[in-house]
């Protein structure tokens, strides 16, 4: 399906992948997870990554097979697909950074990208408050090495400060591409309407991140830079 046109006029699609052979009430009790990519044209190894998720999502694996028993999966591969036609580094068809753009007063006809994300999100909640588990959406990095996530701000004293941490940790735990301690959980002001933090604060979602890929490579244990490669990943 398209959740959108963009302004350029061009279609921007959504993929839905769960089982579809499940009853109306056994769908009722699944997750939902969003995500989207290339909200910044120039970040291609964002898609990489977002291939790499659809193709395990939709695989035989037996994890694969119990993610769609248990969850619905809304990706928006190409967000920012005006961007990514004209051939801008960043920003969209009318020369702005979309990702700092989702906020509530988000503009529909000029950015309707944005618009109809946060709309996709209020209409599933007004189905079940507590029903969108996560929200990921995927960037590369053109500053740092590794694979490292941004998450939403807790106090210490809060349940949730230790659970936000918890993925990545866990990821770090499963491959050495993926630094935790580059991991950050605040909320910087210039940053304040971009996608992750205007879903957490104004959707109260838990499990906002922003998946960071970085645009050369990573740091291995034993501490050398090992460029990321098409057979590398």
């Amino acid at each position: 399906s398209m959740i959108t046109t963009s302004l350029g006029g061009i279609d921007v699609p959504m993929l839905t992948i769960t089982d579809f052979s499940h009853t109306k009430e056994e769908e009722s009790r699944k997750k939902v997870v969003i995500i989207t990519g290339r909200v910044h044209p120039g970040e291609t190894n964002a898609s990489w990554l977002v291939h790499g998720i659809i193709k395990f999502v939709l695989g035989k694996d037996k994890v694969a097979n119990a993610l769609r028993r248990r969850c619905i999966f809304k990706i928006i591969p190409m967000i920012n697909a005006d961007g990514v036609t004209i051939g801008n580094t960043r920003c969209s068809f009318i020369g702005r950074d979309i990702n700092r753009l989702f906020s509530s007063s988000t503009n529909q006809k000029l950015m309707p990208e944005p618009f109809y994300l946060r709309k996709l999100v209020s209409d599933i909640q007004k189905i079940d408050k507590h029903k969108i588990m996560a929200y990921l959406d995927v960037h590369a990095h053109s500053g740092r090495k590794s694979i490292f996530m941004y998450g939403p701000y807790f106090p210490l004293h809060c349940s949730k400060y230790m659970k936000i941490r918890t993925i990545p940790k866990l990821i770090s735990e499963m491959t050495e591409m993926f630094r935790f301690f580059s991991c950050k959980f605040k909320i910087e002001q210039y940053k304040e309407n971009c996608a992750r933090i205007a879903i957490w604060r104004d959707f109260n979602i838990t499990n906002c991140f922003t998946i960071e890929a970085s645009s050369f490579g990573f740091i291995s244990k034993d501490r050398e830079t090992i460029c990321f490669t098409a057979g590398l990943l």
